[in-house]
């Protein structure tokens, strides 16, 4: 029995096209997701253990969005923007519940799979349904499916690092991406009834009925023969057709729910979080805790000025009457206020811009980068004149040396940060000159460029760089943030720069909390040592410690270009600014401190060039992340778990 030969519909080449643009469009917009996400966990987790598994959920959600079967575009895309609507709430409160757990490991994994990994499993079932669009079932030129699954997992990884270098991404709160990816999303579901189709159009088949072959011939009884039937003509079969009033029904549906999408991203899924900037403190309704200030940070995700109070009249708590500087998962400093805040004579305490006074920094570590101004200078060089602070912190440090009347100069990469400082941590107004809001190492090797004469400069001098630079007399060099280090301001390559414009007997005061005998403490202690003739560390801390090295501490390590030995002369009353932390820290800084030489002596000749930090070769990023998980616990152990989800 014959029947007529299937007809498979041509391609069309412009269809083609356009699922594959709009495919890349979904991948970009996927990679932005998980960017932004990602910044949203960053002061619930902190950077190293956000990003520790991140990848691997990444390759996951590629494999069930490639192995799902084909999805209706359509109603995708309408539940992937629903999910986006969820995001802001669904990132934040799954975190804030993990993060109690005290796992951060296991932690940002539950949350990315809660998360995260249904959106970009959803968005990459989307990507493979493009791709099948313009295909028929039975066309062998349609791409594979097994394709889909390498080529979204590198994108969205890959295409990460493409938004920090886009402004108006960065400059863009997440919740605001996400809720207008939400909405357009869903705006392309309404709208998909009027949009051209780019699925092959069914051609219509002519069906012919079975034609029975010819009998042999035969004579009836009157002697005639049998001749064959004749064929039935072709029948035309067109394509079904849906009730055209109930489709014309949903599609008006669809366009009355248009104006909903932004109403939705307006109203009801709004941010979790304290808005951004603060307008006024906010108290929380379960803790002792105030907020006095709240502003976005595109470095740290936040920037938080808290307050605790005292929560039962009469009873006071080790914590109460602190106010702290946070950035993202990091504690900058902070200092005691109210009842707490005392000086051995009052008229030595510091205030706010609202005339609050302030007492002593809750770090010990602040005070001891002081000990810069009680290092021994040359016969006739007189006392330290000026001091350079490579990242601000609450400008502790900053404040004292002002007070001692040294001019002081601020490299600061965040506006926040020092916009905190400033107005509520007492950090006095720097003179002309002496303030620059950008990245350290540029700033450095500009100046050092400038006072060499070298013609090697990494960004363009400004009019401010060129005007007289000076050599600093004092460097403190302070970037410690949420158990991170920016890697490219411990490279070997930097401290060259910077020793020169430190004066030949200058010191420079360097802040590292970690283990000095893990990989990044050799690291940064080899790396200083080759370029300072001269270093000596010290220890954070209230008791002295029989196991220095190995213990994760807050450290301050001074290296001098001077090839003379490195002393440290006896403070004197002034040096205490009738400061109780001062006498002490200052008085008890000879004991506190380790011998460099038995962490250089514990690395093998064979490997010593592996911790060398260069720009081409620096691993610090990569060990200093498994540092950050140790600093994770240590964070919620200094302050409880409600203060760090308030924000």
């Amino acid at each position: 029995m014959d029947t007529a030969p299937r007809v498979v519909p041509k391609t069309s080449l412009a269809a083609v096209a356009v699922t594959r643009v709009v495919a890349i469009v979904v991948l970009l917009g996927l990679s932005l997701v998980t960017f932004k996400y990602k910044h949203s966990l960053e002061p619930l987790y902190g950077t190293a253990p956000v990003e520790l598994h991140l990848t691997k959920i990444v390759w996951a959600s590629s494999v069930i969005g490639s192995l799902t079967p084909s999805v209706p575009i359509s109603r995708a895309t309408l539940s992937l923007g629903l999910l986006l609507y969820a995001l802001p709430h669904s990132s934040h409160w799954v975190a804030v519940y993990t993060g109690r757990l005290g796992d951060l490991i296991w932690g940002p994994v539950a949350t990315h799979l809660i998360v995260l990994l249904p959106i970009l499993s959803l968005g990459v079932a989307i990507v493979k349904a493009l791709q099948e669009a313009p295909y028929s079932k039975d066309d062998a030129s349609a791409p594979q499916s097994s394709m889909t699954l390498p080529v979204c997992a590198t994108a969205v990884n890959a295409l990460q690092g493409l938004w920090p270098a886009v402004p108006v991404i960065t400059a863009q709160p997440d919740y605001l991406i996400f809720l207008g990816l939400a909405t357009l999303c869903s705006s392309l579901w309404a709208i998909e009834p009027f949009l051209p189709n780019v699925r092959p159009a069914p051609r219509t088949v002519l069906a012919q009925e079975p034609i029975e072959p010819a009998t042999p011939s035969s004579k009836s009884k009157k002697g005639k023969k049998n001749t064959p039937e004749k064929a039935t003509a072709p029948v035309p079969t067109l394509p079904s057709r849906s009730e055209p009033q109930t489709e014309n029904s949903g599609n008006k549906l669809r366009i009355a729910l248009l104006p909903l999408f932004p109403l939705l991203a307006t109203s009801i899924f709004g941010v979790p979080t304290l808005p951004k900037p603060l307008l006024q403190t906010y108290t929380h309704p379960l803790e002792p805790l105030r907020i006095l200030s709240s502003v976005r940070s595109n470095y740290s995700g936040v920037v938080v000025v808290g307050e605790t109070f005292q929560k039962t009249p009469g009873q006071f708590n080790t914590m109460d009457h602190l106010r702290y500087l946070r950035a993202g998962h990091s504690l900058l400093g902070g200092v005691w206020v109210g009842p707490k805040a005392r000086a051995e004579d009052p008229a030595f305490l510091t205030s706010d811009e609202a005339g609050e006074p302030l007492g002593d920094s809750i770090y010990t570590t602040f005070t001891f980068q002081e000990a810069a101004r009680l290092v021994v200078k040359k016969p006739g060089h007189g006392m330290p004149k000026n001091a350079l602070m490579i990242g601000l912190g609450a400008g502790i440090a900053a404040t004292a040396f002002n007070r001692h009347g040294l001019d002081v100069t601020i490299v600061e990469i965040d506006q926040a940060v020092y916009d905190a400082a400033h107005r509520f941590f007492g950090l006095p107004t720097p003179g002309p000159g002496r303030l620059f809001i950008e990245d350290a190492r540029l700033w450095v090797h500009n100046r050092s460029s400038t006072l060499t004469g070298s013609s090697t400069t990494t960004a363009p001098v400004t009019d401010t760089d060129l005007a007289s630079p000076e050599l600093y007399d004092i460097v403190v060099h302070d970037l410690f943030s949420g158990g991170g280090l920016p890697a490219h301001m411990f490279s070997e390559e930097f401290w060259v720069d910077l020793k020169n414009i430190v004066r030949p007997d200058g010191v420079v005061a360097v802040n590292f909390a970690g283990i000095l005998e893990s990989d990044s403490g050799k690291a940064i202690v080899s790396t200083l040592h080759a370029a300072f003739p001269q270093c000596r560390a010290f220890y954070d801390a209230m008791e002295q410690s029989k196991n220095v090295t190995s213990e994760f501490l807050n450290w301050v390590i001074f290296c001098t270009p001077s090839a003379e030995q490195l002393e440290f002369r006896k403070p004197v009353e002034a040096d205490f600014l009738g400061s109780y932390l001062r006498r002490h820290v200052l008085n008890e800084l000879p004991t506190r401190e380790a011998d460099l030489a038995l962490v250089l002596d514990s690395i093998p000749e064979e490997k010593r060039a592996r911790y060398l930090l260069k720009d081409g070769t620096n691993p610090l990023g990569e060990w200093q992340a498994k540092e950050a998980l140790g600093h994770w616990k240590i964070m919620r152990e200094v302050l409880p778990h409600a203060y760090w989800e308030t924000y």
